[in-house]
């Protein structure tokens, strides 16, 4: 497998096939949508509208891993395996997709597939799809700008492609408001909520400002205190991946056998309603 652009592929280029995308380099396996492999992670996709969970803003997209399909509908769990796994170690290692769409995709050529760039795995989370199975979804970011991306697509883009509808708050979620994190973090003197541990280092306390609600596609959680905790890395990490939630009402902690019957450190306002959010997260991904 190659990681990156290929040589003499350029963002936009058509291809009649799957046949020609795999000659070209572009995505080897003619069937599969991910080409990955579980050690070494996952280099490109095909999208092709397979998947009734799938979300294509073309600079964003919400993937749907592969495996527990029947005649186009789920009908079973998906597991972290093959080519998911491939995908999960890109995001982890930070690792280029090359994304190609098909003539079946609104934001698709009129005819076979075409070559839309480098995308990143943002996050990937395992939750219950709209058939009610498990799913491994996966959140890529193209590496160019929208109006980028369509200024080098629009040539071959369909003539009913309708831009998605964004409000102009890219840089507000891009740019985090840093006196919110600083302040969270010592309030508490940097200890970590849960675990009361203060990271030191010489260059000064290890914590995290982290957001209960995350920010940007798909909770599009808002930069406030109210939404915010200090964490240690390893507890943040945890947070993240649905470890385990903060019970709204009592504020115990739920999923973590070391803290069992234990509740948070709290010292500023936290609106329950991201607890209930991220509670609810929590159990989608059981």
């Amino acid at each position: 497998m190659k990681y990156g652009n290929i040589e003499g592929i350029k963002v936009g280029q058509l291809f009649d096939s799957r046949k020609e995308l795999a000659e070209a380099g572009v995505h080897a396996p003619t069937m599969a949508g991910i080409w990955g492999r579980e050690y070494e992670g996952a280099c490109s996709i095909v999208l092709s509208g397979g998947y009734e969970d799938d979300i294509d803003q073309l600079d964003y997209i919400q993937y749907t891993g592969q495996g527990g399909q029947e005649n186009g509908k789920q009908t079973s769990d998906q597991e972290f395996k093959r080519g998911n796994k491939g995908l999960q170690l890109s995001c982890e290692y930070h690792l280029p997709v090359r994304v190609s769409r098909g003539y079946q995709l609104p934001n698709g050529p009129s005819k076979g597939y075409r070559f839309d760039g480098l995308y990143y795995v943002e996050k990937y989370e395992r939750i219950k799809g709209k058939s009610g199975f498990y799913v491994c979804r996966f959140h890529l970011k193209s590496e160019l700008e929208i109006n980028n991306l369509e200024e080098q697509l629009i040539s071959n883009l369909k003539d009913s492609y309708l831009p998605t509808p964004r409000k102009e708050t890219k840089n507000e979620r891009l740019i985090r408001n840093v006196k919110n994190s600083e302040t969270v973090k010592s309030t508490y003197d940097f200890k970590c909520q849960v675990c009361g541990v203060k990271l030191d280092s010489p260059l000064g306390p290890i914590a995290i400002g982290a957001h209960i609600k995350r920010l940007g596609r798909p909770d599009e959680g808002p930069d406030v205190l109210e939404n915010m905790l200090c964490l240690c890395p390893n507890h943040h990490d945890q947070f993240d991946k649905y470890s385990y939630f903060i019970e709204p009402e009592t504020l115990e902690i739920k999923g973590l056998d070391d803290y069992k019957n234990k509740r948070i450190n709290l010292r500023h306002k936290i609106n329950p309603i991201f607890l209930e959010f991220h509670k609810k997260q929590f159990f989608n991904n059981r």
